[in-house]
């Protein structure tokens, strides 16, 4: 299933270091021990289907993942947050839009990343040919 992360260009660098996207959410696990670390997608190649601060984020990473290790996030949210949380976030003072939303319950590793775009200057990011090409 062909998915989308977004992220601003400090986070780009770390992210390209380490050669993975890495499944960081809950940011403080001890706060909800029995919530499982993921990786947040869209569907949406379109910052806007992010909720708030997050649709402006300009750096877009494509990913291909197996369809069987992909959650839709609101089912996936009332089964794993605390009763009400899901609905709090989905509500429409937070934007974006909630149907576009996935979790992978994993770390992502560049194989399985497809590109990566900064969406303001228009130009490749990953995978290196495509960078190299846009600078020859």
């Amino acid at each position: 299933m062909l998915l989308y992360h977004f992220t601003d260009a400090e986070h780009w660098q770390a992210i390209r270091a380490s050669g993975e996207l890495r499944a960081t959410w809950p940011r403080d696990p001890e706060d909800m021990p029995e919530v499982p670390r993921t990786v947040h997608l869209s569907n949406c190649p379109d910052p806007a289907s992010l909720p708030g601060k997050f649709s402006a984020l300009p750096i877009r990473i494509a990913v291909d993942v197996p369809d069987g290790e992909t959650h839709r996030w609101v089912p996936w949210a009332r089964g794993q947050l605390p009763p009400g949380a899901a609905e709090t976030l989905t509500s429409t003072r937070f934007g974006g839009d909630p149907d576009a939303w996935y979790v992978v319950e994993r770390s992502l590793p560049a194989a399985e990343w497809v590109e990566a775009v900064d969406l303001v200057a228009g130009v490749p990011l990953w995978p290196p040919a495509a960078v190299e090409a846009q600078t020859a």
